[in-house]
């Protein structure tokens, strides 16, 4: 047992020299070059064990991957807006939405819908599918328009944080 772990040592360090030499290396880097790569190749893989086990996506990230899109890269509003959040939509569910809020660290603070006024007059039902977590509260305030949706409407938030946590879309 002994004999083969030295002729396999020996095999290695045998072999070094031919792979150094046709690389145009020197005689003293023999046993430093092999070592080298080896250290190299261990550090790439933990980065690449690292980028697996960086957890799981945000939840603005999910909502990317489901095809929701920044309303400030589709109409002209900004891409936080105070007491709202950043705000993400499926372009195709407008003007109703349902829009996903999200603070400055990526969470899911609140699903809004924007309901015409004209809508509620004509007495519409509404099914307001696709709400994106546990809700905690909901808050309903009139809206006379703005870029993305330019006729009266209401908001429909529902708040997936306490009244507390409110404050993290303030400003």
């Amino acid at each position: 047992m002994v004999i083969r772990v030295i002729s396999f040592v020996c095999s290695l360090v045998l072999a070094t020299p031919t792979c150094v030499h046709a690389q145009g290396g020197h005689s003293h880097h023999r046993v430093s070059e092999p070592v080298r790569a080896t250290v190299a190749w261990n550090k790439a893989d933990t980065r690449k064990r690292l980028k697996r086990v960086r957890g799981s996506p945000t939840d603005r990230q999910t909502s990317e991957r489901q095809g929701y899109k920044r309303v400030s890269s589709l109409v002209n509003f900004p891409s936080f807006f105070p007491g709202i959040g950043a705000l993400y939509v499926k372009p195709q569910t407008l003007p109703l939405g349902p829009f996903r809020a999200f603070d400055r660290r990526d969470r899911l603070v609140s699903t809004i819908y924007m309901v015409p006024v004209e809508d509620i007059e004509q007495k519409k039902t509404f099914d307001l599918a696709g709400l994106a977590g546990k809700g905690d509260h909901v808050t309903m305030y009139f809206n006379a328009g703005h870029a993305g949706v330019e006729m009266p409407h209401y908001h429909v938030v529902i708040w997936h944080v306490s009244k507390k946590d409110e404050a993290r879309v303030a400003r």
